[in-house]
């Protein structure tokens, strides 16, 4: 298959420093603003609670430009299936990559708690809630990656693009510190390894469709393991 023929680029977003700065902020606070509220109002619906984030997520993208939403969420072409096999197997590879770095440098992680908590009562609102949550995930990605693509002064691409990867991967990785109770090496270590893996998705296929469901496909493939597994114990 030749590839050559199906380059994308990085979008170019001419927007002020202090506009990505602010972007950034109403999104990482969406998170915390809304789970806030509805903790206050003692209500868990996910899904709703999944919607408003990801609304306030796509507000943060206007914040920068305008066309944000359009530049980053493109329809799906037929090589993007590739891309998403692709995305898949450096998903999975980086799942072994972060098992191995846990257990050299011996980490002691502790289990996402969505796994305490799922059940068949629940397990359909969850899968919706986090179809629309995943929106609000990648956002927060995209938003210093193509900060670092768009800002950083140098011609090489792939230096851009590393850069890139290492500070987006780190601030989602940093960003699962309260789901992980604070763990530092886990959180900020072994989900950046992670992300780097769901990523390289976008890296090769210049768009956010294409990592929202290799994200979406990698957390439901891992959850029904997960399941699985307890279910033949």
């Amino acid at each position: 298959m030749n590839l050559n023929k199906y380059k994308r680029r990085y979008p170019s977003i001419e927007a002020k420093t202090w506009k990505w700065v602010l972007s950034f902020i109403l999104s990482i606070g969406s998170f915390f603003l809304v789970s806030l509220i509805f903790e206050l109002l003692g209500s868990k619906n996910e899904i709703l609670i999944a919607l408003l984030i990801s609304a306030l997520c796509l507000v943060a993208l206007w914040v920068v430009d305008r066309q944000f939403i359009l530049k980053i969420f493109l329809p799906l072409k037929m090589k993007d299936i590739l891309y998403i096999l692709l995305g898949l197997g450096f998903s999975f590879v980086a799942v072994i990559l972060a098992s191995i770095a846990m257990a050299q440098m011996g980490i002691q992680g502790s289990a996402n708690p969505i796994f305490d908590i799922l059940n068949d009562d629940n397990i359909k609102r969850f899968i919706v809630s986090t179809m629309i949550q995943f929106i609000a995930e990648e956002i927060i990605f995209i938003i210093p990656f193509l900060f670092v693509i768009n800002k950083l002064r140098t011609r090489n691409e792939k230096l851009k693009t590393l850069v890139a990867i290492l500070v987006s991967s780190l601030i989602f990785g940093a960003m699962h510190l309260t789901t992980y109770n604070f763990n530092i090496l886990q959180a900020v270590l072994v989900i950046s390894i992670i992300r780097t893996g769901l990523t390289m998705s976008y890296v090769l296929s210049k768009n956010l469709t294409v990592t929202y469901l290799v994200h979406m496909i990698y957390d439901w493939a891992l959850i029904w393991i997960y399941l699985t597994a307890g279910q033949m114990a």
